[in-house]
């Protein structure tokens, strides 16, 4: 409950007036509901059926005035008393309704978009320790949850024990006044009623969280299955992945029939309580002598009384359901990035020149297993740097803590001299210009996947990039040329051309830093030549690392680093490097490059 709470005040009360509304709405459904349809039956169809003799209805005893209009006037005006009670009720059933799926679709939006921003605000090693299927499973699916507790059982959990207090003091009210006090035994059920809505509750807490976590595996078989369907068709695994599909499914499939069960138990419990209240009271009515109308009106207020104890409990197992849900939706939103921008940043010139500085460096991904080790290295602006190492070595981790990708644990990556600790992320980031092996694209146009390198390019500058990247090239055999849309991941291109648009994104950034990191490693040998003159071409003038298993892409490297175990130890020109580097010469010489 606290947990919900907290979320109430996060995500609902930003919208008070909706929730005040759905409330208003709310009371005067329950107000009808429990106390205006008991109390009609009591002293208004009395009224329609009284002939004029016998004893008076107890509206006429209680309005005398009535007495004077004719027989017919108060029968019309008991009529209509009825479809307006019900209209009233109606009214407010439906802008209850309206209201509160408003409320609810500003809730979600809100609850979406604050996860959302905050996976954005999330570092890299987290998101990737998280399967994607269950981020999205995170973000779509428990958020909708969170958004129908905060909503509609938010809604149900004040307005049905409203009606079910409105209820009951009619039925208290109808009770004494009948002098039937002996009924209050049917008071009895009500107790029974409510044990079902307290010990289910924490049963269907537990296999809610249970099978959140089963629908983000699921999404997580679909999500690989589609992203490796040449794999899966190559490998003919095609049984494999239906039968872990049918596996995910079932499991999922098990645990919300178990779900449901617990959900759904407490309606046959509260509907035999309702029976047998009534029971009681048909049984103890006839025996103290009661007329047809009392009992009519007790009944009433008494199945109101459990409908709404009923929907209550309903209410508050869905709350209990989406407790799973919160606990997911807490373990992302408390989750803190260590690569925080800094209180009192240090400002960045327009354009920085490209001085890159390690000083003693360590970077651990677990505590006591270092993959960068004390490393330093000074790389000059301008510079063409090679890193190359076997696999593991600490190639790309080193590259990825210029960006802040990652935080050094000990030591200092420096910019012109300036700790990238010290810089507000985003600032250091517009220097720098990353294509890495597998070229993302974005649904989109190309164009608009070229001008994402700047934000507000000109159509000059974006024809100039995609002439330097030679994507120019390939685009007169587009249906639109430049303006041809793009599915998922750039599909549509062949994987020479979505390199080739990346590159081009590099090219209208205009970045001072670049890091190519393994961007020709899944081209073939000739798209890879081709590739190779227009990174080149990108790499002159620019600080430029270049992550390489091939050590063709480093025919034009000023410098190479050599990696090991997270360490370099080897620093220099390919010449002096084959002949003082034992690694280096066994590297270059296995793959007979250059």
């Amino acid at each position: 409950m606290k947990r919900i709470l907290q979320f109430a005040r996060r995500f609902l009360l930003p919208h008070y007036t909706w929730l005040l509304a759905s409330l208003l709405t709310g009371l005067i459904t329950a107000a009808v509901s429990g106390l205006g349809v008991p109390l009609m039956v009591k002293y208004v169809f009395p009224v329609v059926f009284y002939s004029g003799s016998g004893e008076e209805p107890l509206l006429l005893q209680h309005v005398p005035a009535l007495k004077e209009l004719s027989a017919t006037t108060i029968l019309i005006l008991a009529c209509a008393s009825m479809p307006l009670v019900f209209a009233i009720r109606g009214v407010a059933m439906w802008g209850n309704h309206v209201v509160v799926n408003i409320l609810g679709l500003r809730i979600l939006e809100g609850l979406r978009k604050t996860v959302f921003h905050h996976v954005q605000e999330l570092p890299i090693a987290y998101l990737e320790r998280r399967s994607k299927g269950d981020m999205v499973s995170r973000i779509v699916a428990d958020t909708g949850n969170v958004q129908n507790v905060l909503s509609h059982v938010a809604n149900d959990l004040v307005k049905q024990p409203i009606t079910c207090i409105c209820a009951f003091s009619a039925f208290f009210y109808l009770l004494f006044s009948s002098g039937s006090v002996e009924m209050v035994l049917a008071l009895l059920f009500i107790a029974l009623a409510a044990w079902p809505i307290i010990s289910f509750g924490k049963k269907i807490s537990a296999r809610s969280k249970q099978a959140q976590a089963e629908l983000g595996e699921l999404n997580t078989v679909v999500q690989q299955n589609l992203e490796t369907q040449r794999e899966v068709r190559a490998y003919a695994l095609e049984e494999r992945e239906i039968e872990d599909f049918k596996s995910s499914s079932a499991s999922y499939k098990r645990n919300i029939i178990k779900l449901v069960k617990y959900q759904r138990l407490i309606v046959p419990i509260m509907e035999t309580c309702t029976g047998l209240a009534l029971a009681v009271v048909l049984v103890m009515g006839h025996y103290s002598g009661m007329g047809l109308e009392d009992f009519m009106a007790l009944a009433l207020a008494l199945f109101f009384t459990f409908d709404s104890m009923k929907r209550a409990g309903l209410a508050f197992n869905r709350m209990n359901e989406a407790q799973g849900a919160l606990v997911r939706l807490e373990e992302v939103l408390n989750e803190q990035n260590p690569i925080a921008d800094p209180a009192s940043p240090v400002a960045l010139p327009a354009r920085v020149r490209g001085d890159i500085d390690f000083k003693n460096v360590t970077f651990e991904y677990e505590p006591g297993k270092p993959v960068l080790k004390e490393v330093n290295v000074h790389i000059p602006a301008g510079q063409i740097v090679g890193l190359v190492g076997p696999s593991g070595a600490g190639k790309t981790t080193f590259a990825s803590l210029i960006p802040r990708f990652y935080e050094a644990s000990a030591g200092s990556v420096c910019v012109d001299g300036i700790d990238v600790r010290d810089v507000m992320r985003h600032d250091l980031r517009e220097h720098l210009a990353i294509v890495g092996q597998q070229a993302l694209l974005f649904t989109g146009t190309i164009k608009e996947n070229i001008a994402l390198g700047r934000q507000g390019a000109t159509d000059e500058q974006i024809a100039t990039a995609a002439s330097a990247a030679k994507v120019s090239a390939f685009l007169e055999n587009q249906p639109r040329g430049i303006d041809t849309q793009l599915g998922q991941g750039g599909s549509g291109l062949s994987g020479g051309q979505r390199q080739r648009v990346a590159i081009a994104r590099a090219f209208v950034k205009d970045a001072p830093i670049l890091i190519l990191d393994e961007a020709t490693a899944s081209l073939d040998a000739e798209s890879e030549k081709e590739i190779q003159q227009e990174l080149d071409s990108l790499a002159q003038g620019r600080t430029t690392l270049i992550v390489a298993h091939r050590f063709s892409t480093l025919r034009n490297a000023h410098r190479i680093l050599v990696f090991d175990h997270g360490r370099i130890v080897g620093d220099g020109p390919h010449e002096e490097l084959y002949a003082c580097c034992p690694l280096y010469k066994e590297l270059f010489d296995r793959q007979g490059a250059v």
